[in-house]
């Protein structure tokens, strides 16, 4: 508050004390006794007791009433002239910033208007202006840094660009030759051994062999992807990193494993448990880098809501159905949450290819390998209904 409007109002009401003052020891002497005993050396005691008559009473209140109200309304306008003088000046000051503004503007278009002369290809000055000339060095620069970008880009992802544009190129030749390879070694060799066949095997059931052994899976543990052609290892990195809660050596433990195949993700559950079995690949990786699974999940991104997988773990075989297709930030890390009540799966990796700006990830429920059917916690899968194996069925 401005100091005159504190310095009236300390004037104002040490003007009403004194005439209240005034006014009670008038009343007091007309009335020749005091309301209350008090010891008549203590002034300040006397005038504490004194009561005061009804008519002045209401007197008193008129004028403290009208007083307050005074220094309200000096308040108020006070306030008002203090957020107008506040206003204006904000307002002049937009102007002057306005002009300013105008004046550096004007400046700077007669900066770039200034005629230049630049020795052309056959020796002859041509004339820009100053602004024609930051236009073209502006482009040439641009220009040139998105062609370096470009060829380094490309060049530390081949292996997954190339990855991917081989399934656009020949989208068959990678599961249909193979096939037709293998099989003409295998005739080849089953030709070569027909005539080795030392006698007749004894006639009996139809099955053959192959039909009667058990499905087991491979030794070591691997994730088969039908529609991306993949048939990869899983790796097992150590879990002692996540138990000391020794982030960066978890990280480096990861990488280390991400040499050797994808990475079932320490701490999360195995295939057929409840939980998330958690799985992550490289989409890219530095070409100098070692091993030989550094654009393993480079095409990730084009499997679809309804593919399956199968997953190779401890001698048994788990099938998955995809459920979800998302992406997510890095520090996202709610998918790797272990659901007690699901048995799913999720496969991750990096995206967009050469980049770690996001993370791709893919959903799976896992199903029963023989029925499809989505599996429950504590439900076993179907039982392989092949005929045990006779003994003789083997050949002599």
């Amino acid at each position: 508050m401005p100091a005159p409007i504190v310095e009236e109002i300390m004037s104002n009401q040490e003007t009403m004390q004194d005439d209240v003052r005034d006014e009670l020891s008038e009343e007091t002497e007309n009335q020749n006794q005091p309301s209350c005993d008090v010891p008549a050396d203590d002034p300040w005691l006397a005038n504490a007791y004194v009561t005061i008559p009804s008519t002045q009473q209401a007197e008193v209140r008129k004028r403290m009433t009208s007083l307050l109200s005074d220094m309200l309304s000096t308040m108020m306008d006070e306030g008002v002239r203090q957020y107008a003088s506040g206003i204006r000046d904000g307002i002049d000051a937009g102007r002057e910033t306005v002009r300013a503004s105008g004046h550096m503007f004007a400046r700077l278009r007669r900066f770039l208007s200034q005629p230049v002369w630049i020795p052309g290809r056959n020796k002859k000055p041509k004339q820009y202006s100053r602004g024609t000339l930051f236009l073209i060095d502006t482009a040439r620069f641009g220009t040139t840094f998105a062609v370096l970008f470009f060829v380094l880009f490309s060049a530390l992802n081949y292996q997954s660009f190339w990855a991917i544009a081989e399934s656009y190129i020949e989208p068959l030749a990678s599961i249909t030759a193979p096939e037709q390879e293998d099989s003409v070694v295998i005739q080849q060799e089953l030709t070569e051994k027909l005539s080795k066949v030392p006698s007749l095997h004894v006639a009996g059931n139809s099955y053959a062999i192959l039909d009667v052994l058990p499905s087991v899976g491979p030794p070591e543990n691997r994730i088969v992807i039908p529609s991306l052609d993949l048939n990869v290892p899983i790796v097992i990195p150590p879990r002692t990193a996540l138990l000391a809660e020794n982030w960066k050596q978890l990280e480096e433990d990861i990488q280390r494993s991400l040499q050797d195949g994808v990475v079932h993700y320490p701490g999360t559950a195995q295939p057929g448990q409840p939980g998330n079995f958690f799985i992550t690949g490289h989409s890219s990786y530095f070409p100098w880098a070692p091993g030989k699974y550094k654009s393993v999940f480079a095409r990730l991104s084009d499997l679809h809501v309804g593919d399956e997988y199968w997953i190779f773990y401890g001698g048994d075989r788990f099938r998955y159905r995809i459920r979800e297709k998302k992406e997510i930030r890095p520090s996202d890390v709610s998918v790797l949450d272990q659901p007690v009540s699901k048995r799913i799966a999720t496969l991750m990796t990096c995206t967009p290819v050469g980049t770690t700006l996001r993370r791709l990830i893919i959903v799976a429920q896992e199903v029963d390998p023989v029925t499809g059917e989505d599996m429950e916690i504590g439900e076993h899968q179907t039982l392989d209904t092949t005929p045990k194996l006779r003994m003789d069925l083997l050949p002599i």
